[in-house]
Protein backbone atom coordinates (compact mmCIF):
# COMPACT_ATOMS: atom_id res chain seq x y z
CA UNK A 1 0.00 0.00 0.00
CA UNK A 2 1.76 3.62 -0.95
CA UNK A 3 1.07 6.20 1.04
CA UNK A 4 -0.92 7.79 -1.98
CA UNK A 5 -3.39 5.05 -1.81
CA UNK A 6 -3.95 5.50 2.55
CA UNK A 7 -7.43 7.32 2.58
CA UNK A 8 -7.39 9.85 5.69
CA UNK A 9 -11.04 10.31 6.93
CA UNK A 10 -12.52 11.99 10.09
CA UNK A 11 -14.27 9.99 12.28
CA UNK A 12 -15.92 11.46 15.60
CA UNK A 13 -13.60 14.10 15.31
CA UNK A 14 -10.38 12.29 14.71
CA UNK A 15 -8.34 12.08 11.68
CA UNK A 16 -7.68 8.61 10.70
CA UNK A 17 -6.29 5.86 8.33
CA UNK A 18 -9.22 5.02 7.00
CA UNK A 19 -10.30 1.35 9.18
CA UNK A 20 -6.95 1.79 11.17
CA UNK A 21 -6.70 2.37 14.78
CA UNK A 22 -4.54 5.46 15.61
CA UNK A 23 -1.31 5.85 17.63
CA UNK A 24 -1.02 6.85 21.23
CA UNK A 25 1.03 9.32 23.08
CA UNK A 26 2.07 9.55 26.59
CA UNK A 27 4.74 12.42 27.70
CA UNK A 28 7.61 11.23 29.22
CA UNK A 29 9.57 14.36 30.21
CA UNK A 30 9.94 17.90 29.04
CA UNK A 31 13.63 19.65 30.13
CA UNK A 32 15.22 22.55 29.04
CA UNK A 33 18.88 21.99 28.76
CA UNK A 34 21.27 25.18 29.84
CA UNK A 35 23.31 24.21 27.43
CA UNK A 36 21.12 24.86 23.98
CA UNK A 37 19.56 28.39 25.33
CA UNK A 38 16.09 28.57 23.90
CA UNK A 39 15.69 24.77 23.12
CA UNK A 40 13.26 22.31 24.96
CA UNK A 41 13.46 18.41 24.77
CA UNK A 42 10.58 16.89 24.74
CA UNK A 43 10.44 12.84 24.93
CA UNK A 44 6.86 10.82 24.12
CA UNK A 45 6.27 7.42 24.22
CA UNK A 46 4.58 6.22 20.94
CA UNK A 47 2.21 2.99 20.73
CA UNK A 48 0.71 1.71 18.03
CA UNK A 49 -1.58 -0.79 18.82
CA UNK A 50 -2.22 -4.06 16.09
CA UNK A 51 -2.95 -2.52 12.12
CA UNK A 52 -2.07 1.28 13.81
CA UNK A 53 -1.20 3.68 11.23
CA UNK A 54 -0.68 7.44 10.98
CA UNK A 55 -2.00 10.30 9.32
CA UNK A 56 0.83 11.91 7.41
CA UNK A 57 2.36 14.73 9.14
CA UNK A 58 5.46 16.73 10.55
CA UNK A 59 6.60 18.14 14.21
CA UNK A 60 6.40 22.03 14.07
CA UNK A 61 9.80 22.83 12.71
CA UNK A 62 11.48 20.06 15.46
CA UNK A 63 13.87 17.42 15.13
CA UNK A 64 12.78 14.15 16.18
CA UNK A 65 15.29 11.25 17.55
CA UNK A 66 12.89 7.94 17.41
CA UNK A 67 14.31 5.12 19.00
CA UNK A 68 12.10 1.74 18.92
CA UNK A 69 11.43 0.00 22.13
CA UNK A 70 9.03 -2.97 21.17
CA UNK A 71 8.19 -4.62 17.83
CA UNK A 72 8.52 -2.96 14.69
CA UNK A 73 7.13 0.66 12.74
CA UNK A 74 6.69 0.85 9.15
CA UNK A 75 7.93 4.99 8.53
CA UNK A 76 8.38 6.62 5.18
CA UNK A 77 9.73 10.00 5.40
CA UNK A 78 9.38 12.55 2.13
CA UNK A 79 9.79 11.25 -0.71
CA UNK A 80 12.66 8.10 0.46
CA UNK A 81 11.84 4.40 0.54
CA UNK A 82 9.54 2.72 3.56
CA UNK A 83 11.74 1.27 5.82
CA UNK A 84 11.20 -1.07 8.75
CA UNK A 85 12.55 -0.53 12.02
CA UNK A 86 12.80 -2.85 14.87
CA UNK A 87 13.52 -3.07 18.50
CA UNK A 88 16.63 -1.48 19.05
CA UNK A 89 16.92 0.64 15.95
CA UNK A 90 15.97 3.99 15.96
CA UNK A 91 15.43 6.88 13.20
CA UNK A 92 15.43 10.50 12.60
CA UNK A 93 13.30 12.85 11.11
CA UNK A 94 15.08 16.70 10.26
CA UNK A 95 13.02 20.10 11.00
CA UNK A 96 10.60 20.23 8.53
CA UNK A 97 10.35 16.65 7.56
CA UNK A 98 7.34 15.08 6.11
CA UNK A 99 6.47 11.81 7.46
CA UNK A 100 3.98 10.27 5.22
CA UNK A 101 3.71 7.19 6.17
CA UNK A 102 3.82 5.18 9.85
CA UNK A 103 2.46 1.91 10.35
CA UNK A 104 2.67 -0.58 13.37
CA UNK A 105 4.74 -3.48 11.05
CA UNK A 106 4.74 -6.37 13.62
CA UNK A 107 4.50 -9.57 12.37
CA UNK A 108 3.11 -11.58 15.34
CA UNK A 109 -1.00 -10.80 15.21
CA UNK A 110 -2.41 -8.89 18.24
CA UNK A 111 1.64 -7.08 18.93
CA UNK A 112 1.90 -3.59 19.71
CA UNK A 113 4.62 -1.37 18.86
CA UNK A 114 6.34 0.92 20.74
CA UNK A 115 8.96 4.02 20.56
CA UNK A 116 10.38 6.73 22.46
CA UNK A 117 10.92 9.99 20.15
CA UNK A 118 12.73 12.81 21.33
CA UNK A 119 11.98 16.58 20.40
CA UNK A 120 14.61 18.61 20.15
CA UNK A 121 11.67 22.07 19.56
CA UNK A 122 12.36 26.06 20.06
CA UNK A 123 10.89 27.01 22.89
CA UNK A 124 9.42 29.72 20.88
CA UNK A 125 7.87 27.64 18.70
CA UNK A 126 6.63 25.08 21.36
CA UNK A 127 4.77 28.28 23.30
CA UNK A 128 3.00 29.21 20.47
CA UNK A 129 1.79 25.87 19.96
CA UNK A 130 2.11 23.35 22.63
CA UNK A 131 2.02 19.90 22.59
CA UNK A 132 -0.45 19.56 20.15
CA UNK A 133 1.97 21.23 18.17
CA UNK A 134 4.51 18.80 17.94
CA UNK A 135 2.42 16.65 15.34
CA UNK A 136 0.82 18.40 12.72
CA UNK A 137 -1.55 16.50 10.33
CA UNK A 138 -1.62 17.32 7.15
CA UNK A 139 -5.09 16.90 7.09
CA UNK A 140 -5.67 19.44 10.12
CA UNK A 141 -3.35 22.15 8.11
CA UNK A 142 -6.04 21.50 5.05
CA UNK A 143 -8.91 21.73 7.05
CA UNK A 144 -7.70 24.83 8.84
CA UNK A 145 -6.58 26.53 5.20
CA UNK A 146 -10.07 25.63 3.43
CA UNK A 147 -12.16 27.25 6.87
CA UNK A 148 -9.59 30.71 5.87
CA UNK A 149 -9.98 30.55 2.70
CA UNK A 150 -14.33 30.18 3.50
CA UNK A 151 -14.32 33.01 5.58
CA UNK A 152 -12.44 35.07 3.32
CA UNK A 153 -14.52 34.77 0.55
CA UNK A 154 -17.05 35.65 2.97
CA UNK A 155 -15.80 38.96 4.06
CA UNK A 156 -14.68 37.74 7.39
CA UNK A 157 -11.75 38.44 8.96
CA UNK A 158 -9.93 35.28 10.29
Amino acid sequence: MTSSTRKVVKEAGVWTVEGRPRETIKLISHHRPTNIPGKSLITLLVTLPPNAATPPHTHGGAAVLALMVRGASLNQMNDDEPRVYREGESFYEAPGCHHVRGENACEGEGEEASFYAVFVVDDEDFEKGGYEGLVVLDAEKDEKRKEEEEEAGRGVKV
